[in-house]
């Protein structure tokens, strides 16, 4: 990360919390590899929470720049005028992703609304929050093309496809997924828009295991 990346990306994020979306979105993503130098940076936003992702280890001098512009953040009018209360650093290259909070009161468990639905995500416990922002586009494109029809959602982890096919309409959802613990997250995330849980199967497994005949 070089001073002029750096600059780009305090830059990118002032602008983006000069006008901030009603709903969750990913106001900067690095890996999709058009800023040079910031390739392995994401910054979600979560409704009040701003999620800074470092995929890859930075030297100490980059890490220590990084963090004081982020903290310069934390004074900049933008910052006020977004009504952002909390700051998080994940360290997604150590083994635990370990997650800073630059501001803010701890935060475990949040509620987030994406296309008018909702759910519930984490922060510092887990690797991922519970919700790919970058996969934005691909539950609104289920959404509008699953009224009818039913759906098998492979590799569901919180079932955000399964969330959203429901709520366009589909006559049922089968979620697969070895992690039984984000299934459950999935249940939840089903219940917080008062979906009809008839409608939707969990099954905790891989593809290659034996399901119910």
């Amino acid at each position: 990360m070089t001073p002029e990346a750096l600059a780009i990306l305090q830059q990118h994020l002032l602008d983006a919390l000069s006008e901030v979306p009603d709903e969750t979105r990913r106001l900067f993503h690095g890996r999709g590899r058009v800023w040079p130098g910031l390739e392995h940076i994401t910054v979600d936003w979560m409704q009040g929470v701003v999620l800074v992702s470092v995929f890859k280890e930075p030297q100490a001098s980059e890490l220590a720049a990084l963090t004081h512009q982020l903290n310069a953040l934390i004074e900049a009018p933008q910052w006020q005028k977004s009504q952002a209360h909390t700051l998080l650093l994940q360290h997604r290259y150590l083994p635990q992703s370990t997650t800073q909070w630059l501001t803010g009161e701890v935060v475990d468990e949040w509620v987030i609304s994406e296309n008018g639905l909702r759910y519930k995500v984490d922060f510092g416990k887990k690797q991922n929050s519970g919700l790919f922002l970058d996969m934005r586009y691909g539950r609104e494109w289920v959404q509008a093309q699953a009224k009818g029809k039913r759906v098998l959602n492979l590799f569901a982890y919180t079932c955000g496809f399964s969330v959203a096919a429901i709520a366009g309409g589909a006559d049922h959802v089968v979620n697969l997924d070895m992690a039984r613990a984000a299934l459950n997250r999935g249940r939840e995330n089903h219940r917080l828009n008062d979906h009809d849980l008839g409608r939707v199967t969990f099954w905790g497994m891989t593809c290659s295991s034996p399901g119910p005949r």
